[in-house]
């Protein structure tokens, strides 16, 4: 596989369009105000920083942040440590964790075959300490992320809403749909991402009968690595199998929560969350 290849090829492709909101801090610097954590999950320990709730009351929720896809010389919290940081400034304790695969981490990207389960690690860490309350976890994250906390949420009941943005639900779906060229499938879709495990493994779809919190997802009306067929396939199921969930449709909105149709993001899932949890 063309590794070599590959990194450069999906930093331009996939990473650009990835993060909540432009890098606002000194690159190289997570956000102030957070805490080192360290979380075993199986045969990994997940790096996290974690943000207490700044407003509130002595019990406030607790959100799981979850980063989309990186190169992998890169440490993607970094990123969303600004995020989790103005999480907690709305009232939430946040916790921004790197998926196994990244530094620090560290093992093997998985394309979201153990990485749920990793992330339900880190949720019921997070359930059990001081100033969360147990009672209203929730998750959120973006493309590949928000294809993970999807999974995640089919899991453990302890999961009472998720936020995905632009997620990857069906991957046979994403082989065949994607803009990313030729060499990108060659060495990520059907490469990397099919050493163990199946399509159906890794797709949210076919567990979304599992989930039990409240789901709203979050999708660019113009994307084109993930099209926004993901996030309709997954609503239509949902809602035929009488679930929680509701479809943002960000209007000329592209992969990624920046720009045209994404300018009040925060606000809507803070607005779901307030109300589901």
């Amino acid at each position: 596989m063309k590794y070599v290849y590959l990194v450069p090829l999906l930093l331009s492709l996939i990473y650009s369009g990835d993060a909540f909101a432009q890098h606002p801090g000194k690159p190289g610097e997570n956000a102030s105000g957070g805490v080192e954590v360290h979380i075993p999950s199986d045969d990994i320990t997940i790096y996290g920083l974690l943000y207490r709730a700044k407003k509130g009351s002595d019990k406030a929720p607790g959100v799981v942040i979850v980063h989309g896809w990186a190169p992998y010389n890169v440490s993607p919290i970094e990123e969303y440590s600004y995020v989790a940081r103005e999480y907690a400034e709305a009232g939430y304790n946040a916790l921004a964790i790197t998926l196994r695969g990244w530094k620090p981490t560290g093992g093997n990207d998985d394309c979201g075959l153990k990485q749920p389960k990793d992330v339900i690690s880190a949720a019921r860490w997070l359930a059990k300490q001081p100033g969360v309350d147990p009672d209203k976890i929730a998750l959120t994250g973006q493309s590949l992320g928000g294809q993970v906390v999807l999974s995640a949420a089919a899991l453990d009941n302890i999961i009472k809403a998720t936020a995905a943005y632009f997620p990857i639900t069906e991957f046979r779906l994403w082989g065949v749909t994607t803009s990313l060229p030729q060499a990108a499938l060659d060495d990520y879709i059907y490469g990397m991402c099919a050493k163990n495990g199946t399509p159906e493994d890794r797709s949210p779809y076919y567990s979304s009968r599992q989930i039990k919190g409240a789901v709203l997802l979050l999708h660019g009306e113009y994307d084109t690595n993930v099209v926004l067929a993901h996030s309709k396939l997954m609503h239509k199921k949902m809602v035929e199998d009488k679930q929680d969930v509701t479809l943002y449709v960000a209007k000329k909105g592209g992969h990624g929560s920046g720009g045209e149709g994404w300018e009040n993001h925060n606000q809507i899932v803070f607005k779901f969350f307030n109300h589901k949890l």
